[in-house]
């Protein structure tokens, strides 16, 4: 009874290891994910309101495209999308549908990706009627970005990376350092179940 339960104490160690070592290796491989600062930018924005705000949080590597906006009030007869923009063809990233308070979000797998050298997202109006595929002239806020490399240092230029995401009211996610200290927590008490099973069966093993 008791070797059954060293045993299994054991393996979920090595279980909880096999784990963290793969979403490491899994981290670094997928790329940086990297945060946008989305305000109404001259020379881009000529469209909504000039307080709208917000973050894009996306990854290449991973495919994948979150955006959270604040003060972005529904124009009548308009639609909003999100856009990346680059030297080339500009590329559709989703819609997004904020509340009567201006407070919406995004989340999208980033599909149909070319290349790999945008550097704008920004968040277009679609008007009613209009051509669907092409990036709309009306473009409310936007951001500008360089992307980021797995050693974390930008490969061109810098990012423009905000110091907190806006409050829009919701819970916030649980961020990477809260994810990882989660998994380090369990890994800890694991470890420490299995080294009690193994001293008192080496204990128990002794006095026999």
């Amino acid at each position: 009874m008791i070797r059954q339960a060293l045993l299994g104490g054991l393996a979920a160690f090595v279980a909880v290891l096999v784990f963290v070592a793969g979403t490491a290796g899994q981290a670094s491989a997928n790329g940086v994910p990297q945060l946008v600062k989305l305000t109404y930018l001259e020379g881009i924005s000529n469209f909504g309101p000039k307080d709208a705000e917000g973050v894009l949080e996306f990854s290449f590597a991973e495919a994948y495209a979150h955006a959270d906006v604040k003060n972005l009030k529904p124009a009548d007869g308009y639609a909003y999308e999100g856009w990346l923009l680059g030297p080339g063809k500009p590329l559709f990233v989703g819609k997004l549908e904020p509340n009567s308070s201006g407070i919406g979000s995004m989340d999208v797998k980033l599909e149909n990706l070319a290349s790999y050298d945008y550097n704008t997202f920004v968040i277009a109006a679609r008007k009613a009627g209009a051509p669907e595929g092409q990036l709309p002239a009306d473009v409310s806020i936007a951001g500008r970005f360089t992307v980021i490399g797995d050693d974390g240092k930008s490969q061109a230029g810098g990012d423009i990376r905000p110091g907190a995401l806006p409050d829009t009211g919701e819970k916030a996610p649980p961020t990477l350092r809260e994810r990882a200290g989660r998994t380090l927590m369990v890994t800890g008490a694991v470890a420490g179940v299995s080294l009690l099973f193994l001293r008192y069966w080496r204990g128990r093993r002794s006095l026999a």
